[in-house]
């Protein structure tokens, strides 16, 4: 600019300098506009076939979204997006979009989820839980307090599944627990886990370890109480347990339970009473029901 454009600027009035000026931002408007703008010509997206233009479609709202959830989209944006959609949903032969009735983000956000899983539906595409877009926030007075007024961890004694320990992760950030242990359990290493996590991996930390007796009788020395769930005769149902701080909870895995000699380490058990046929719950599920009742229990006293 400065070897071509101030040399002209300087001979100019400063009518003429204000409109010279106003054209460079208008260009760089336009510049910022393509970089958001969908990337298919129509004679390019109406030769695709129906399934790859929902899938460029849901990708293409997906990242508009997560724009959403930043504040990164001003009232300008969010009408250039309008006549963009409508113009690629006349070139797949679908209905017009709908605007929301307001600016305001949270309505945006969940008009434009709606929309994704409309498309997803047009797909039949399954949506799965590491799929589902990131959540809207509204603020929970109670999660702070979670989060801050206690001490207590999970343990995985060998699960198999890294969608249940994805799962697991999301829980425990929740409820606030701190971190989880994992014998001989794959961790957020694992790009299955991280995507079941919904981001929680990047907050609840972990331990790995090859022996996990060993690692609990070593958290028991250091003033830790132990506490498996599982369905062992007698024991307490979770509910009627007296919960304190530093307690780790113990999981098995998803066929057999707490193994026997990671069993031996446990203080006490309880279990998740059943009332129907099955008598079983998923993994990730009964972590879900026992960890937030550990929360309230010790977050409330």
């Amino acid at each position: 600019m400065q070897g071509g454009y101030l040399p002209r600027l300087q001979n100019k009035s400063k009518r003429a300098k204000e409109c010279f000026i106003q054209r460079l931002r208008y260009k760089a408007d336009n510049i910022t506009h393509n970089m958001d703008t969908f990337g298919f010509t129509k004679k390019k997206f109406v030769s695709l076939g129906p399934e790859t233009r929902n899938k460029h479609i849901i990708e293409w709202l997906s990242e508009f979204y997560q724009k959403l959830t930043t504040n990164r989209v001003n009232p300008k944006a969010l009408d250039l997006f309008c006549r963009q959609y409508n113009e690629i949903l006349n070139w797949a032969g679908m209905k017009p979009f709908i605007k929301p009735e307001s600016n305001t983000t949270r309505l945006w956000m969940e008009t434009i989820s709606n929309q994704i899983h409309f498309h997803r539906c047009a797909l039949g595409d399954p949506v799965r839980d590491p799929d589902l877009l990131e959540m809207i926030q509204t603020g929970d007075a109670l999660f702070s307090r979670v989060n801050q007024s206690f001490h207590c961890h999970l343990a995985l004694d060998g699960l198999r599944s890294l969608f249940n320990v994805g799962s697991i992760f999301r829980t425990c950030d929740a409820a606030g627990f701190k971190s989880i242990i994992l014998g001989n359990t794959q961790g957020k290493e694992h790009k299955a886990v991280q995507k079941t996590s919904m981001g929680a991996h990047k907050w609840v930390g972990q331990e790995k370890t090859q022996d996990l007796a060993r690692t609990l009788v070593e958290k028991k020395e250091k003033g830790y109480g132990i506490i498996g769930v599982d369905t062992i005769e007698d024991c307490l149902p979770f509910y009627d347990y007296t919960w304190k701080d530093n307690t780790i909870l113990v999981f098995g895995n998803e066929e057999y339970g707490i193994s026997s000699h990671v069993g031996k380490t446990c203080d006490a058990f309880v279990h998740i009473p059943m009332f129907g046929r099955k008598n079983s719950l998923n993994i990730a599920n009964a972590a879900a029901i026992v960890c937030f009742h550990v929360a309230r229990s010790l977050c409330t006293r």
